[in-house]
């Protein structure tokens, strides 16, 4: 697709704004970034061909875990090609009452996929750049990844529902529907040792199970995917609960520490 000057810098851009908004700060150099580093730009009159020669983020997985299908849409991208996708997405209503879009937080390698339900704003939907969970959520679950000797690095944290939303907006199952395709992609790319649930909502929609989250938590449970590597997943109580009933912070460092053994 060709572009002009003025396009080409807004797009660069905008990549470059998303990237630090999910803690990327530097690239490692190679063959990709160098090819992007020598592309030169035309004056107006002229236009470019910018030429997609693989993936602008580098020290993913290996090549054998993201062979094969990767979400709906038939094409892996990148977490940065998913972001823009999530930032434009129309597929639901949901999107009429976004507060701003948020595909996640970490790079691509990590060790852990921490899955929550969707990020709520105060009753005027005010809310905090660069949250994942919530406030205090956010505070407690950094206290829970420290005391399993979790470094911010080795994890990368999303939700369900890719978009934030006022806390009197309530998602329901058709929006996690439509949510699932760039969950799936994520799972995919990322190929991470271990997922980690928050809540029913992020259980149910990664594990495709009814049972509730007492049944659930404890054990180790597998999730696919569609290219056939199986990944181990193991489910929690989300801080949202555990804000609002503490005595369940028991339980929850119970199934941390079985997380932490099985890291």
């Amino acid at each position: 697709m060709a572009i002009n000057r003025s396009e080409f810098i807004k797009k660069v851009g905008s990549l470059l704004a998303y990237h630090k908004s999910i803690g990327i700060s530097d690239y490692p150099r190679n063959r990709h970034l160098d090819s992007f580093c020598e592309t030169q730009v035309t004056q107006k009159s002229r236009s470019v061909q910018v030429k997609n020669e693989g993936k602008f983020m580098g020290g993913g997985k290996t090549a054998g875990h993201k062979e094969g299908k990767i979400g709906s849409t038939g094409s892996d991208g990148s977490l940065s090609d998913i972001g823009m996708e999530i930032a434009v997405c129309r597929a639901c209503d949901l999107h009429k009452q976004r507060i701003y879009p948020v595909a996640g937080r970490g790079v691509e390698d990590v060790r852990v996929l921490i899955v929550g339900d969707w990020l709520s704003g105060d009753i005027d939907g005010h809310l905090p750049k660069d949250r994942m969970l919530g406030v205090e959520q956010d505070q407690m679950l950094s206290r829970m990844l420290e005391a399993i000797q979790l470094v911010p690095e080795d994890v990368f944290i999303t939700n369900v529902i890719k978009c934030a939303v006022p806390a009197s907006c309530h998602p329901a199952a058709v929006h996690v529907h439509c949510c699932m395709s760039f969950l799936r992609r994520q799972i995919a790319l990322l190929a991470p040792e271990l997922i980690c649930t928050m809540g029913m909502i992020a259980a149910k929609a990664v594990l495709g199970r009814s049972q509730s989250l007492s049944q659930l938590r404890g054990k180790f449970h597998t999730y696919e995917t569609d290219a056939g590597l199986q990944i181990p997943v193991i489910t929690t109580y989300h801080p949202t609960y555990l804000l609002q009933n503490p005595e369940m912070k028991k339980a929850t460092w119970a199934d941390l520490q079985v997380m932490a053994k099985r890291l």
